[in-house]
């Protein structure tokens, strides 16, 4: 036993033996090409790594240098006088701005005061006017922020008296130049850009930008659940008057985008083994998710800024990004908007203020297993072209090359689909363990397929089949129909006065009782007949070998059995359920939707005609 495992050398260890006699003469060569090129190697990486940090900044400095803008235009449109009117107009003009906006995901309306009346999201349909979370009656922002919000309100409506006359002022001397002659002017030109922001700042309530929201956006059910930036801007009735404040969320998706495109980038160039991060400064804090940087090492040195350097085991690089201090200083520097700033303007600002910056780390162990495939490509390159080298092919082609020309071949068949494909294990060194770790994986492959095909077909909630499942059996049994020539019937089945279950009990009390409503069903439905759930409190039910008559007695049964049922819930009530159902057969000449359609005509005849009853 012991002189088994004394013999059995790994792979590495045969290799390196047999190359031992013609390698020392040129590994002196072999590994000076080596430094060389990865020298080069880490020169390329950092060039490709400072591109990424400066160009991945640009971005998001682009990006919320436009929700400013788009944020002015969004509060315009709330603001106009238009929407006077109804709470629920107002609130279908709130929703139509905010599902236009093409940086934002949720819209908050709060009063006077700073208590929250209205909030909607970007994906909530047209028909809600509040969310399951709703943040209504709860306040936004704490004392300070509210009392900073009111202050720059307070500040803005003060200057008005002083903002209209410099704008009468500069109006008449821009009529005073036009009747000398000077409307073609640089002067004229640029007093009239004046007259233009401040007319623009009189118009529009100060816009003030803070980043918080975390916990609302988990509230709200948005995509993200980090703190995003919250525009706030006042809400004034046509007359001039305070009456509350919108607050725009802008979607942090759309920041994890800028991030997620940034790596995709670098991994096309084969740098896989990289962070790109937001941090924020004094104090240090991650503001997206990381996996190879050193918390600790960065915590203890600081931020780096400028050129890619070597630090941390790797190569990082920091590049400053707009924070709110940087949007809020800029906002108050000019009188309109954020365009009004040159991109040079901008950089300084953010470069001298900004506390967010946008970090990316390439971590040496992954850029380096390119320099080790070198190495042995040009070992490998120099001993073939030594005196051993039919020696060296025949013992690598037994030992190597045709495991891994088997090895190659089945995953050739897994990659054209075929799953059920084993890889010959032959011996117990690496490419033993590959092929048993290649088998391992294609059998997790198969059970991951098949557990999504079962997903794909398969309601969560209830365990019936869905739609998609429903189609495909459907179209078998139509066909086993017109060859046996028989007749199959559909119902459509619909419960009772579902909504009132989920407003008064919930929705999760609405979950239970459709998953009791699926499990009585099938406690008496027949073993060839197919029951699925395609939407809400709907039901289709598919009946091979039926005829109409047959099916009506059938679903008239089922309905009975349903009434006959007492559904407890947690809370200790009962529910008594009944349906509607439509029931038609197929004919052979339309497709499953038509029948569907037909089926749901006479679901909508029972409806119509009372409920709890079979209409065929």
């Amino acid at each position: 036993m012991l002189l088994a495992g004394a013999l059995r050398v790994n792979l590495l260890t045969k290799i390196l033996l047999w190359m031992f006699p013609v390698a020392l003469p040129v590994m002196g060569f072999t590994w000076s090409y080596y430094h060389v090129q990865l020298d080069a190697s880490a020169e390329q990486i950092g060039n490709i790594g400072s591109l990424a940090s400066t160009s991945g900044a640009q971005r998001l400095n682009d990006f919320l240098r436009l929700r400013v803008s788009e944020f002015e235009l969004l509060g315009s449109s709330i603001n106009s006088c238009d929407n006077v009117g109804s709470t629920d107009n107002f609130v279908l003009s709130v929703r139509n701005v905010l599902q236009q906006s093409q940086g934002f995901s949720a819209l908050i309306i709060a009063d006077e005061k700073g208590k929250v009346d209205i909030s909607l999201t970007a994906r909530a349909s047209s028909s809600q006017s509040e969310l399951p979370h709703t943040l209504q009656g709860s306040w936004l922002f704490d004392a300070w922020h509210f009392e900073h919000i009111d202050a720059l309100f307070q500040r803005w409506r003060d200057d008005l008296p002083e903002l209209q006359q410099q704008k009468n002022e500069l109006f008449m001397q821009a009529l005073e130049m036009e009747r000398r002659g000077d409307a073609d002017s640089v002067d004229y030109r640029r007093l009239q850009n004046r007259i233009f922001r401040l007319t623009s700042h009189i118009a529009r309530p100060p816009i003030h930008i803070d980043y918080a929201g975390g916990q609302e956006a988990a509230l709200l059910g948005l995509l993200f659940e980090r703190d995003t930036f919250l525009f706030t801007q006042p809400l004034l009735s046509c007359d001039g008057h305070l009456k509350g404040y919108v607050t725009a969320f802008l979607d942090r998706s759309k920041i994890d985008e800028i991030l997620n495109d940034l790596r995709n980038s670098l991994a096309d160039r084969g740098i896989n083994t990289v962070d790109v991060v937001l941090l924020r400064n004094n104090p240090l804090r991650f503001e997206s998710d990381y996996r190879y940087l050193s918390v600790a090492a960065l915590q203890k040195s600081g931020l780096p800024s400028g050129a890619f350097r070597h630090q941390f085991d790797g190569f990082v690089a920091s590049a400053p990004v707009a924070d709110e201090q940087v949007l809020n200083q800029l906002m108050e520097q000019v009188s309109t908007t954020t365009l009004n700033v040159s991109a040079a303007e901008y950089q300084k600002a953010i470069n001298q203020l900004s506390s967010l910056s946008l970090l990316v780390f390439i971590a040496d162990h992954g850029w380096r297993e390119g320099g080790k495939k070198l190495l042995l490509e040009a070992s490998t390159w120099l001993l073939v072209s030594m005196f051993l080298l039919f020696v060296l092919v025949f013992m690598l082609a037994q030992n190597i090359v045709a495991p891994v020309v088997r090895l190659k071949q089945s995953v050739a068949k897994v990659e054209a689909g075929d799953l059920s494909v084993k890889a010959e294990v032959s011996s117990s060194d690496e490419i033993g363990q590959l092929a048993s770790a290649f088998n391992r994986m294609t059998n997790a492959l198969q059970r991951s397929e098949d557990k999504l095909t079962r997903l794909a077909r398969e309601d969560a909630l209830t365990g019936l089949m869905n739609r998609r499942a429903l189609n495909e059996e459907a179209i078998k049994e139509r066909h086993r129909a017109q060859r046996l020539n028989t007749t199959i019937a559909i119902a459509m089945i619909d419960l009772d006065h579902f909504k009132e279950i989920n407003d008064r009990y919930g929705h999760a009390a609405g979950d239970w009782v459709l998953k009791e409503f699926a499990r009585i069903m099938q406690g008496v439905l027949r073993k060839t007949d197919l029951f699925s759930r395609i939407g809400g409190e709907e039901f289709v039910l598919l009946l091979p070998d039926t005829d109409l008559s047959t099916a009506h007695r059938l679903v008239e049964t089922l309905l009975i059995s349903v009434q006959q049922s007492q559904i407890a819930l947690e809370n200790g009530a009962v529910v008594q359920l009944t349906f509607s159902a439509g029931v038609v057969t197929w004919p052979g000449d339309c497709g499953i939707d038509e029948v569907l359609h037909q089926a749901d005509d006479k679901l909508y005849q029972a409806k119509l005609t009372g409920r709890n009853q079979v209409v065929s």
